[in-house]
């Protein structure tokens, strides 16, 4: 089932309706103009809709900014976002692309670069990472990247020493 896209042109904007390419044929596409109040509703029903996509995402702790700044999050980041805020290392709207980044790039690291987790968790004079500041936010990044995006090295989180 597709839902047709309609609002009123913006300033500068193309003209409308546009086309745009479909796999059965041209779609006609159109700019959204959002109340506060529909954007809030449209958040709330891509959160349901993504509520269907795991059983382990609680998406009533999601927090509102990240939802609305990111309302096509996939079940791995959400997990990822509620399992980094559980450890303290709290995850805006700002700062949501960035930190998955941190989580997926560890995971990459692990995955393809032959290393294990000791290895990355280290400070510029070679030493794991300490347990305060923005030292222990990058490694609950780390950990909560693991868990949501290879948790196949789950078992490595232990070498970070988290308190």
């Amino acid at each position: 089932m597709s839902l047709p896209v309609t609002a009123r042109r913006s300033r500068g904007g193309p003209p409308w309706p546009s086309t745009a390419q479909h796999r059965d044929g041209p779609v006609v596409v159109r700019r959204l103009g959002f109340s506060g109040f529909a954007a809030a509703a449209l958040t709330a029903l891509a959160l349901v809709g993504l509520s269907g996509c795991s059983s382990a995402v609680n998406l009533h702790d999601l927090p509102p900014d990240i939802a609305a700044a990111k309302p096509d999050i996939t079940a791995e980041q959400a997990d990822f976002v509620l399992d980094a805020n559980r450890q303290g290392a709290s995850i805006t709207a700002a700062s949501l692309d960035d930190d998955l980044e941190s989580g997926t790039t560890t995971c990459w690291a692990l995955k393809n670069g032959g290393i294990q987790l000791r290895q990355l968790a280290v400070d510029d004079q070679n030493r794991l990472l300490g347990n305060s500041g923005d030292a222990l936010r990058t490694k609950a990044l780390m950990a909560a990247g693991i868990r949501a995006f290879c948790p196949d090295y789950t078992d490595q989180i232990a070498q970070l020493k988290l308190p």
